[in-house]
């Protein structure tokens, strides 16, 4: 994953605001940068009530959400930043997962995800599936 910046492909994530939250530092890190190269801005969370009072002042166009942090699950997190969100629109969610996405289908379909990246991520995948979930939220 350290080398998500040399991806070839790049999407135009111009004025994007994107939340992060991801308690693996490298990860949090390589997925950040990545989103910084393609124009968006980016905010990071490592933990469950981390981006709360963020959600309540901007909302983020989209959030990446790692399923499994320290201070309880990404699911708990998805539910309470989209019920904290500014705009009180919903938001789109991509969870990100060291399981085999078989394993989180259930429960990414019972919190309203419809994407899901497994660690470690390649950019590629993750550049389909934020235009797929962008395109969505449109």
């Amino acid at each position: 994953m350290a080398t998500m910046v040399e991806s070839v492909r790049r999407l135009d994530l111009s004025g994007r605001l994107v939340l992060v939250v991801e308690d693996n530092e490298s990860c949090a890190e390589a997925v950040s940068d990545w989103l910084a190269s393609c124009g968006a801005l980016v905010q990071t969370a490592d933990s469950v009530q981390g981006p709360l009072e963020r959600v309540r002042v901007v909302s983020p166009d989209l959030a990446l959400v790692d399923i499994c942090l320290p201070d309880g699950s990404g699911w708990d997190c998805v539910d309470r930043i989209r019920t904290a969100t500014a705009s009180g629109k919903p938001m789109p969610v991509i969870a990100i997962t060291g399981y085999a996405q078989r394993d989180v289908a259930d429960q990414a379909e019972k919190h309203g995800v419809r994407y899901v990246v497994t660690k470690p991520i390649e950019p590629d995948a993750l550049a389909t599936v934020l235009d797929a979930c962008l395109d969505a939220a449109a």
